[in-house]
């Protein structure tokens, strides 16, 4: 009777799958007090009273990017916004031109990077087995190692 031996892998297998970057729902001003929104356009006071959480005020009151992370892109994006898809290994990153999300080099950009919570999320992924750091460039290796010192003191 032959006996089998199995060895268990620490490598996790990279997930390559069709991701769509369109039907986002942005908003462009359009000037003279009117905005585009979801095709159509409207009165910047008119769409403030329908859909309040457009408008809602940052807290520095700047237009800044905003930087997230999941497996679906945000409904509703600004042009310039960053978005890591972490449904596909490696993750990927993307950019809202004002119309669909564009995928860009993660070389290009690490603005993701300085997200505390995606920072955490690679961190509990890496060290649960189900990400692995191999997959991760030099750059976002470093941050890692960085956030896991200043943690350690």
């Amino acid at each position: 009777m032959e006996q089998k031996s199995s060895v268990k892998s620490n490598k996790v297998d990279v997930v390559e799958k069709e991701i769509v970057t369109e039907n986002v729902t942005p908003m462009i001003n359009m000037g003279g007090g009117y905005v585009k929104y979801d095709g159509k356009l409207f009165q910047q006071n008119a769409l403030r009273e329908l859909k309040p959480d457009l408008f809602a005020l940052k807290v520095d009151g700047a237009n800044d990017t905003s930087t997230s992370f999941g497996s679906t892109f945000p409904r509703m994006a600004s042009k310039g916004d960053i978005f890591v898809r972490v449904d596909v290994m490696p993750n990927r990153v993307f950019k809202f031109d004002g119309n669909k999300w564009l995928e860009v080099q993660k070389e290009s950009s690490q603005t993701y990077m300085y997200d505390t919570n995606y920072v955490n999320y690679l961190v509990t992924k890496i060290g649960n087995g189900e990400y692995d750091l191999e997959l991760l460039n030099e750059q976002e290796q470093e941050i890692i190692r960085e956030y896991l010192k200043s943690q350690n003191t």
